[in-house]
């Protein structure tokens, strides 16, 4: 077990610009909900939830990339309603709902994270050692997410260490090559630096973004630096966490509101498609409604 003390648990907020220019509300308008994406649905004896999502791109066809983000572990379990899903605390629950998950599903050539892996210090360590038991040969990234940053309860190095022993290559604003596809691992918006001026955006059209949050995804496409990424992978909404049918969610923790609150989306401009998951865990409402755990399988075609 990786040496993960002493932990501070003091809080750090970062006070989060609410002013958008009329750019940003302009380009995020060229995001369009595209649940057509999205096809089967498979609900796992956990509750786990896996959405398949082909995204089309020939000179990737047959790579698959396994997604999932927010599983927030800590103490207290995540109580589900319609239909009810009992997440308990810790990560019994989630190494069981993985292991079907790897029972009922194609071995993915790769697995990404999209941030906010524990929701307490207390389990910082035993939440790497969750990420140990996945299975080996899929090639690995992660980003970090708003939790990781705002209590500061590790340094970046660090991080990137303890993700490195769990088989993960942290990828903070930089590139990682895996069959094919050009992982960008984008900084988070909220808690960390966003996309800096030096960051090196590959220009293949093969780029897979991961974004923790979509709102920085969808900045970071005002620059014009990724015309051709086919594929943007977000988390950090929840999906709202608690929704009502035919309305969505009621909370999203974006600055655009409801606009990029969950699931598949398409950029009437460049083409890109992008997802935002709706994650496994829970925040400071330990309930999820309407809104089950999920992860999403991609399959290029």
């Amino acid at each position: 077990m990786p040496d993960v003390s002493p932990f501070k648990s003091r809080i750090y907020v970062r006070k989060q610009k609410t002013q958008l220019s009329t750019e940003q509300r302009a380009g995020v308008l060229l995001w369009q909900s595209f649940p057509s994406l999205v096809g089967e649905t498979r609900v796992l004896p956990s509750g786990l939830h896996v959405r398949f999502l082909r995204v089309s791109k020939p000179q990737l066809a047959g790579r698959t990339i396994l997604f999932f983000s927010d599983t927030h572990i800590r103490t207290a379990g995540v109580r589900g309603f319609f239909p009810g899903v009992q997440q308990g605390g810790g990560t019994d629950w989630l190494t069981k709902a993985f292991r079907e998950l790897f029972d009922s599903i194609p071995m993915p050539d790769c697995i990404a994270f999209g941030g906010d892996l524990s929701g307490e210090a207390s389990w910082i360590a035993k939440s790497f050692v969750f990420l140990r038991t996945l299975p080996s040969g899929p090639s690995k990234f992660a980003v970090c997410g708003n939790w990781e940053l705002r209590r500061r309860w590790l340094p970046m190095e660090r991080w990137r260490e303890l993700f490195g022993e769990a088989g993960f290559r942290l990828l903070v604003n930089e590139t990682a090559e895996a069959h094919g596809i050009q992982f960008f691992g984008l900084d988070d918006a909220k808690e960390g630096g966003g996309l800096s001026g030096r960051a090196a955006i590959p220009p293949s059209e093969n780029v897979c973004v991961l974004s923790h949050n979509p709102d920085a995804a969808s900045a970071m496409l005002l620059t014009d630096k990724l015309k051709g990424a086919p594929l943007i992978l977000c988390g950090h909404t929840h999906g709202g966490q608690f929704r009502i049918p035919g309305f969505g969610a009621v909370l999203t923790s974006s600055r655009f509101g409801k606009r990029l609150e969950y699931g598949a989306y398409r950029h009437s401009s460049t083409g890109a498609t992008m997802y935002v998951c709706a994650g496994i865990g829970a925040t400071w409402f330990h309930a999820r409604i309407c809104c089950p755990p999920e992860v999403l399988f991609v399959n290029f075609c």
